[in-house]
């Protein structure tokens, strides 16, 4: 996806860079990565995965790479799905209180959407989910 993306920007002219990570590492040790060096950083669905103590890795590697007054933009299963396979679910209250001011985050919309997953795929063609737009304090 990743290689995908590149060919897609140096066609385009698009000046992005993109990075592969394992975002539960500690990202402070990783010399190609830098602190506050991100304007935006885009999570499609992987959220929901962690449990929360891995979620508060996560959150904290945001927080590392996110510039101040920066962007995370996150696509997350809803609690108003009703089949009872796939993900871990969050509850819009969670998503309030993880992304509140007193972490450091401005919430600037939760709004309801849908996950289409592939054709046939075991939990249906599409989920119910949040996006979720959520802006790094500049106070950091």
């Amino acid at each position: 996806s990743i290689q995908i993306a590149r060919e897609k920007a140096e066609k385009n002219q698009v000046n992005i860079r993109f990075e592969v990570v394992n975002i539960l590492d500690d990202l402070s040790k990783i010399s190609t990565i830098k602190q506050h060096s991100y304007d935006t950083v885009l999570d499609a669905a992987v959220f929901h995965c962690f449990s929360n103590e891995d979620r508060q890795l996560y959150m904290k590697n945001l927080e590392y790479l996110i510039k101040p007054g920066g962007l995370y933009i996150q696509l997350c299963a809803s609690e108003k799905e009703t089949y009872d396979k796939g993900p871990r679910r969050l509850k819009k209250a969670d998503l309030n209180e993880l992304f509140s001011s007193k972490n450091g985050w401005t919430i600037e919309s939760i709004d309801d959407s849908v996950y289409e997953y592939i054709p046939d795929a075991p939990t249906g063609e599409r989920a119910e989910a949040y996006l979720s737009l959520f802006r790094r304090d500049n106070n950091i």
